[in-house]
């Protein structure tokens, strides 16, 4: 994969969720397993890789030339046929902008500079709440993750939303409203996680309440045993948030 080096790490978990669901005790959590680091919120930036290689990918301008340019000249546009190649071209060299390999360069960017796994770190990856935002883009986006990282897992996490709607910013606006939103977003997690059964879990906040032994479901799928006493300690632990 692509941002997988010989000493980095071999494996990636992305928590995705909306706000106000417990998503930092989450983060917390798997930050208590040996090699973990799991990066907390970073405002959606690997979205904007991801929309950057989008546009390189299916923008008329990359595109046309990309597959123009594979032709022999004969064959060509008759449009682009003499401009590809050549100075004058408005777009001049577009077609030679690979998206697969700006995906994988961004990404590798993204990974030393966001991410910043250290030389122990075997599992690396980050929570971010505004994955929903972009609905229509939410599956390319998350294909994206999955084509750049090794050993993708996707954590989807959800909450009572009556609960989500009371909590923080979310009262401050219209509880219909946000219900509504959440819903969505919850639908968008349902349907990624049905096409993607091996690679997704959906983490209900409220079963914490059951302690360790939902915690160890959650392990189980990410294949990793679990320290018992780390754990309560941070099942226990106020959220200073």
């Amino acid at each position: 994969m692509g941002v997988r080096t010989a000493s980095g790490p071999s494996r990636h978990v992305f928590i995705v969720t909306y706000g106000r669901s417990g998503s930092t005790l989450t983060q917390s959590l798997l930050n208590t397993l040996p090699g973990y680091q799991i990066r907390g919120e970073n405002g959606n930036l690997a979205w904007f890789l991801a929309r950057a290689v989008d546009l390189v990918r299916r923008h008329e301008m990359f595109a046309d030339r990309r597959r123009d340019a594979a032709l022999p000249p004969e064959q060509r546009d008759a449009y682009l046929a003499p401009l590809i190649g050549q100075p004058h071209d408005p777009w001049a060299g577009a077609e030679n902008v690979d998206p697969d390999a700006l995906r994988r360069g961004l990404m590798e960017v993204f990974a030393r500079e966001v991410l910043r796994p250290g030389a122990d770190c075997r599992v690396s990856g980050f929570k971010e709440i505004r994955f929903h935002e972009d609905p229509d883009f939410f599956a390319t986006y998350l294909d994206m993750l999955r084509d750049s990282f090794a050993g993708v897992r996707f954590l989807f996490q959800t909450r009572d939303l009556d609960a989500v709607a009371r909590s923080g910013w979310w009262a401050q606006q219209p509880r219909d409203e946000v219900i509504a939103r959440l819903r969505r977003a919850e639908a968008l997690y349902a349907d990624y996680a049905a096409a993607h059964p091996a690679e997704c879990f959906t983490i209900r906040y409220e079963r914490y309440n059951e302690g360790a032994n939902y915690v160890a479901e959650i392990l189980d799928f990410l294949g990793e045993r679990m320290d018992r006493p780390a754990i309560e300690a941070a099942l226990a632990r106020s959220l200073s948030h």
